[in-house]
């Protein structure tokens, strides 16, 4: 009679009334209840807890990242963590609770002190809780299809216009009327797409702009690399900055003629010269002969935000249509009118398509540089603003397994993969690269 009392003092969850209620008062003594304040975990991720628990009262809900949505919700008479007894390894995810709740545990220990028909009837609870949520899963897994498919297709349909930009006399005049590159920066850029240039090839062409010259040497010579004697050969020069510097500065240069000294242009600018850095890192980690090629990419990346921002500066009053053009269309157009190599110019094109379709998706052959471009950019915004938006990038984790980085998502590559290589050269980067690596910030700080 005490135990009977004890029970019914104590609301067990409806999902128990299928045991009688000699069952139930075994069931009760057997497990525990555990008692939770608001904002108190009842597990965490990756602890090793074998333990079965229902919700007696109160609401309990999966945490996540503070940029994704709200995690899965438990409430009264719900079953939680049913697949430990299925894995071996520590719990997935953390559960904690959102108001005050209270919770029926049963450990492994007690599951298995009940008599056979008890344990039996709580396997077959376990079976179909797990049953229903598959079900469930499985519901919502085909609504998110249809609706992944339904946004494809507006965004395709959306996206149609840029096929008729080539067509458009307004924009082709635009293109065409655009400051150009000088020639021998173009054709050192047509380098990346040969086979690996020699320092001979790229002398040459630097030779072709004395200004170039005097840049590379005055790089080279500056207290930066912190040289013992004044180097003057210039073929010397690229040999030891290597392609990666050379490229920069020749790209750099080229650019930097285009805008204007401007607060706008000088952001664009000093963004392209951060993915620029970054991208050249992350290629290391994946393919090292990319790196030349996805460093100059990265610098151009935004040159169709360039004629943009030159058009808004002519014409203020078209700025609103100025605003509706897409920058990387206008920006492959006019690298197509500098005579610069397809594969960049492509690279261009495509570059926002990751964020919202999967790489094979991609209507381009350049897959591979877009993606690498793509997480370039995911990571200079977790350096620049500590954290990645999940909501913001839902196909990132495809991009990261296309190059065996999903181990530890985009933190553990900034980390292990960039990091580490933009550390090491700090004292030759500039300042508006310097200060997204944590262990030059110090000292920034005090100059």
């Amino acid at each position: 009679m005490v135990q009977r009392d004890k029970r019914e003092n104590r609301a067990f969850p409806a999902i128990f009334s299928r045991l009688g209620p000699e069952e139930q008062i075994k069931l009760f003594n057997t497990g525990a209840v555990r008692k939770l304040a608001e904002e108190e975990p009842l597990f965490k991720k990756g602890e090793v807890d074998k333990n079965i628990y229902w919700v007696l009262n109160g609401t309990l809900r999966v945490l996540t990242r503070g940029s994704d949505p709200p995690g899965r919700k438990f409430e009264t008479g719900e079953l939680v963590g049913e697949t430990t007894l299925l894995s071996p390894a520590g719990r997935k995810f953390s559960v904690i609770a959102i108001e005050a709740s209270a919770v029926f545990r049963l450990s492994p220990e007690a599951l298995n002190a009940l008599d056979p028909e008890t344990r039996g009837q709580i396997f077959k609870i376990i079976h179909d809780t797990v049953c229903g949520r598959l079900g469930s899963l499985e519901e919502q897994t085909e609504t998110a299809r249809r609706r992944e498919a339904a946004l494809s297709k507006y965004v395709e349909k959306s996206r149609r216009p840029l096929e008729r930009y080539e067509r458009s006399e307004v924009i082709t005049t635009i293109v065409d009327n655009m400051p150009i590159l000088p020639l021998h920066i173009t054709q050192l850029i047509g380098l990346l797409s040969s086979d690996t240039p020699s320092a001979r090839e790229v002398a040459a062409l630097a030779k072709q702009d004395p200004s170039l010259v005097v840049d590379i040497l005055k790089t080279i010579n500056s207290p930066r690399f912190h040289l013992p004697r004044q180097i003057t050969d210039i073929s010397y020069a690229i040999t030891y900055l290597g392609f990666n510097e050379v490229y920069h500065i020749a790209v750099s240069r080229g650019l930097m003629k285009l805008m204007p000294d401007s607060d706008e242009f000088q952001e664009v600018y000093r963004h392209s010269l951060f993915l620029s850095h970054v991208g050249a890192e992350l290629s290391h980690a994946y393919d090292k002969d990319l790196a030349p090629l996805l460093g100059t990419t990265g610098l151009l990346h935004d040159v169709g935000k360039t004629v943009a921002l030159l058009l808004r500066k002519q014409y203020p009053k078209w700025s609103l249509f100025i605003a509706m053009l897409d920058s990387s269309k206008l920006g492959s157009m006019l690298l197509k009118h500098w005579n610069i190599p397809d594969r960049i110019c492509e690279t261009i094109e495509y570059q926002t398509y990751p964020a919202f379709c999967h790489p094979l998706e991609i209507p381009s052959a350049q897959k591979i540089d877009i993606a690498l471009l793509y997480v370039a950019h995911v990571a200079c915004e977790h350096m620049s603003k500590g954290e990645t938006k999940a909501i913001d990038h839902p196909y990132l984790d495809d991009y990261l397994r296309l190059f065996e980085f999903s181990h530890g998502g985009i933190e553990h590559i900034v980390k292990e993969c960039i990091l580490p290589g933009l550390a090491a050269k700090a004292q030759w980067l500039p300042e508006s690269v310097r200060r997204f690596i944590p262990a030059t910030r110090a000292g920034l700080r005090r100059q």
